[in-house]
C-alpha cells in the first residue's frame, strides 16, 4: 500500500514519525494496519498481535530516542508497524521469506531492533541489563520493556 501521498510513505525512521503532526497519526496508523494485513495475507505471519500493538508503536517512536533510547520485543512477532517505522518500509513485502525481512527483531538487520525474540518472556530481564550496562558504561537513555503475553 504505497502510494504517493501516502504518509508512510514518507516515513524511514523514528525522526520522521516524531516530525508529523498530531493529526495525521491516525491515518499512519491506518497505513501500518493495511500494510500489516496485505503482506500477512501475502506471506502468512502473525497478524492480530500486530494490529494490536500499532498505535504503542508509533507513540513509542514519537516519545523516545531512537536507536540510543532501546526497546525490547517480548513477543518478538510484535514487530511489524516497528519493521516499517525505522527504515524497512521497502523490504516490508519480503516479510518471512528466503532471503528476506525476519518476523522477528534482528540487531544484525537493524540498529532499531535490540534483542532477537520470539515468543519468550525475556523482555524484562533483557531489558534490565541493557539498562544496567548502559549505567556501567556512563550512557544516557531509556530502556522499555514492551510485555507481551508470553
Amino acid at each position: 500500500m504505497d502510494t504517493v501521498g501516502s504518509i508512510l510513505s514518507t516515513i524511514q525512521s523514528p525522526d520522521d514519525v516524531k516530525r508529523l503532526p498530531r493529526e495525521q497519526l491516525e491515518p499512519l496508523c491506518e497505513e501500518l494496519r493495511q500494510t500489516i494485513v496485505e503482506t500477512v495475507a501475502a506471506n502468512g505471519g502473525h497478524l492480530s498481535s500486530n494490529l494490536g500493538v500499532v498505535e504503542l508503536t508509533v507513540a513509542l517512536h514519537r516519545q523516545f530516542s531512537h536507536p540510543d533510547d532501546r526497546i525490547v520485543w517480548d513477543v518478538g512477532h510484535q514487530c511489524y508497524a516497528h519493521k516499517l517505522l525505522t527504515g524497512r518500509r521497502e523490504q516490508f513485502h519480503t516479510l518471512r521469506q528466503t532471503g528476506g525481512i525476519s518476523g522477528f527483531p534482528r540487531p544484525a538487520e537493524s540498529p532499531y531492533d535490540t534483542f532477537v525474540a520470539g515468543h519468550s518472556s525475556t523482555a524484562v530481564s533483557a531489558a534490565n541489563g541493557i539498562a544496567k550496562a548502559k549505567a556501567l558504561a556512563g550512557k544516557e537513555g531509556y530502556t522499555v520493556a514492551v510485555v507481551g503475553d508470553g
